[in-house]
């Protein structure tokens, strides 16, 4: 008998959000070593790659899941280092980056830090960077 799969209201199912957990769980490994070799510009870019699933996601989890890896990379950075890393990114990256930046404002922790980054990322990316954040319906 074929096997049914239930298909949500948002016309996911449990085994998209597997995949997608696994594909987070896969990219958080490459982003941990990228990071111990202190290659900040490839982490980052690792861990905004292929964005369009976990934005398409409706799992909490999945979100919150690939929002600590951004995070990890994030928080490995040193002050001084933000503009050498922010070099490297795309346009578009920076826009993502910033939706991060403001998910992460959502909480106090780590809020110094994300206050850096979100000034960093507004001079690279200019206003629009935050008004295309800001009214994205696609939430991390």
């Amino acid at each position: 008998t074929p096997r049914t799969t239930r298909v949500r209201s948002d016309g996911t199912t449990m085994a998209d959000d597997a995949a997608v957990t696994a594909e987070v769980e896969a990219r958080k490994g490459s982003v941990t070593s990228l990071v111990t070799q202190k290659n900040y510009v490839g982490a980052l870019t690792a861990a905004l790659a292929d964005p369009e699933k976990v934005l398409a996601s409706k799992n909490a989890d999945v979100k919150s899941a690939n929002a600590a890896v951004v995070f990890q990379v994030i928080d490995a950075v040193e002050d001084k280092e933000i503009d050498g890393v922010l070099e490297g990114l795309d346009p578009l990256v920076m826009d993502l980056l910033m939706k991060y930046v403001y998910k992460g404002l959502s909480t106090p922790e780590n809020a110094n830090s994300l206050l850096k980054w979100h000034a960093k990322v507004l001079e690279r990316a200019g206003p629009g960077g935050i008004v295309r954040a800001m009214t994205d319906r696609k939430t991390v």
